[in-house]
């Protein structure tokens, strides 16, 4: 039985394509074999004398040690060769075209474009695998494992492009972009999740009223995309907004959107805002601490521009320029000492009517409302205190 059972594991043994593992567990079994037969053909040590016990076995020993002698002679360096003594042809070219390209797929640097590169070459690599198991070797298994491998890859590089596609806006919203938001390094993606938030794209007709004084609730933010705007407070007008500036960015801080503007707002020309909604427009960037520090920052720089050039008009003796000096880099502010509600509406026709006029008159007192400049001041403090 045991000359059987060697002859088989020899034969296994012996095969090119078997390791050293097959080997240990041939020179165990033989040794077993070898210490099975001396006990067998000889008395029990447990049923015989000490003398006995002790010649049966050191007849084992030597049988044990003439056994893996002989396997680790003959099995692993036979002929004075390695295990291998001949390696089987070439696998075919499908086969060599995958692994190059799994080769390949170990390279892959860092970033998203990285990711995208290896989810490619992974694959192409199992497609290969694939073709190779169908056409070559006609295992069904290889087949279907790889095509598995080759539609996973597939779907995570179609994700990967379609997050990477180019995000276009309309010229207006593009502009904005470019000239804001940009110069702070925010992405397309990151700019477009915030026009998600968007309310509306509103276009305004001279004289047409945006916002009410102590009547309109602040429950949105605006920004004007083209245009003028006249602000103004008690029937006094403040100052004129212009192309990318808020219409009430001081309301940004310190305001709940259950309050009340505190300043009108009307339109001079034909112009176009963005309105986006203030709740969900907050729910969004607080999500994103970029995002939001872009905003305070940008927010924040408006109402401080705001407040300085009325403090320079005041400082100025309150002169008024005219609509038409006004850049939308620099927005002038407009103080008047007249209480007549009227008064704004009438600067507003003059400027529709003849905007080419100059006003020589001078404002002599400089009357402005301490409410929006305290409001402010509170707001962006509670905001830096909060951060």
């Amino acid at each position: 039985m045991s000359s059987g059972f060697d002859d088989a594991f020899d034969g296994v043994v012996q095969h090119p394509s078997v390791g050293s593992l097959v080997f240990v567990l041939n020179a165990t079994a033989k040794a077993m074999a070898a210490v099975v037969t001396t006990y067998t053909n000889g008395s029990s040590p447990l049923l015989s004398s000490s003398s006995a016990s002790n010649e049966t076995t050191m007849t084992a020993t030597d049988n044990l040690t003439d056994v893996l002698y002989d396997v680790g002679t003959e099995d692993l360096f036979g002929d004075g060769h390695s295990v291998c003594s001949s390696f089987l042809p070439m696998n075919h070219f499908y086969f060599q075209m995958a692994n190059s390209f799994l080769f390949l797929s170990y390279l892959a640097p860092n970033g998203i474009y990285g990711i995208l590169y290896l989810r490619i070459t992974l694959a192409i690599g199992s497609f290969l695998f694939a073709l190779w198991g169908y056409v070559v070797l006609c295992a069904l298994d290889t087949f279907v494992w790889n095509s598995g491998f080759l539609v996973i890859n597939l779907v995570h590089a179609c994700v990967i492009v379609y997050h990477l596609r180019p995000i276009k806006f309309p010229r207006d919203l593009e502009n904005l972009y470019v000239q804001l938001f940009l110069p702070l390094r925010v992405s397309r993606f990151q700019f477009r999740r915030v026009l998600n938030c968007m309310k509306e794209i509103r276009s305004m007709e001279p004289r047409e009223p945006f916002a009410y004084e102590k009547k309109t609730k602040v429950d949105k933010l605006s920004l004007v995309l083209s245009g003028r705007f006249l602000v103004s407070q008690d029937g006094k007008p403040l100052n004129y907004v212009t192309a990318n500036q808020f219409l009430d960015s001081p309301e940004w801080f310190g305001m709940s959107t259950d309050e009340y503007f505190q300043v009108s707002v009307m339109a001079v020309e034909e112009s176009t805002v963005l309105v986006w909604n203030r709740d969900k427009l907050k729910l969004t960037i607080n999500g994103d601490s970029f995002l939001q520090a872009v905003f305070d920052h940008i927010l924040g720089k408006d109402v401080v521009n705001k407040l300085m050039q009325v403090n320079e008009q005041c400082m100025s003796n309150g002169s008024i320029p005219h609509a038409d000096t006004i850049r939308s880099e620099k927005p002038q502010y407009i103080v008047q000492t007249s209480d007549d509600p009227d008064a704004i509406l009438g600067t507003v026709t003059r400027h529709i009517q003849d905007p080419s006029s100059k006003r020589d008159s001078k404002q002599h007192v400089c009357e402005i409302e301490p409410l929006l400049a305290k409001t402010t001041a509170d707001g962006i403090n509670a905001s830096l205190n909060a951060d």
